[in-house]
């Protein structure tokens, strides 16, 4: 399964609907900031015999709070973006659905007549020889799929990038 390009197919089969964005930046920003502030507090507190343990601990949380904001900010700076629904403004959340092989043609079905609630009540396996790898609104009103079987040690494509609406 390929995720790459999987969202390269479903950018160019919505016509825009769907594009590719990076999620905000801001939490990120703000958790370094906020470490940076504690740290500084921190750093005020005098070396008083009973404020030492509030200054080191202002100063220990305002390192580690920083770094794991600029650890989130690089993370978010190296990624290409993630599929998102411009008429809704809600990024759309991946999952990968694990069927039973005996399954297949129902779950084929249910993709082919586009219903992707029929797809997510059937039964699911921890190892799956047949997955579908969606990409859907949080409601549940917009979902695109593609159904892969496993097989010689891979996945392979059993239909193209669908796509279901309500």
């Amino acid at each position: 399964m390929n995720k790459i390009k999987f969202c390269e197919a479903l950018y160019a089969s919505c016509d825009g609907v769907v594009v590719c964005r990076r999620k905000s930046l801001l939490i990120p920003v703000l958790l370094v900031i906020a470490g940076a502030l504690l740290f500084a507090a921190g750093s005020f507190i005098g070396e008083d015999g009973e404020m030492v343990d509030l200054r080191s601990s202002l100063v220990m949380a305002g390192i580690v709070t920083a770094v794991a904001g600029a650890v989130y900010l690089l993370f978010r700076l190296a990624g290409k973006g993630e599929p998102y629904h411009k008429a809704k403004h809600a990024f759309l959340r991946s999952d990968v659905l694990s069927f039973d092989r005996a399954q297949r043609d129902k779950v084929m079905a249910a993709i082919e007549k586009g219903d992707y609630d029929a797809l997510v009540k059937l039964p699911r396996r921890d190892v799956s020889a047949l997955a579908v790898l969606a990409y859907a609104l949080p409601d549940g009103t917009f979902a695109a799929v593609q159904a892969f079987e496993y097989a010689e040690l891979e996945y392979r494509p059993i239909c193209g990038v669908k796509i279901l609406t309500k």
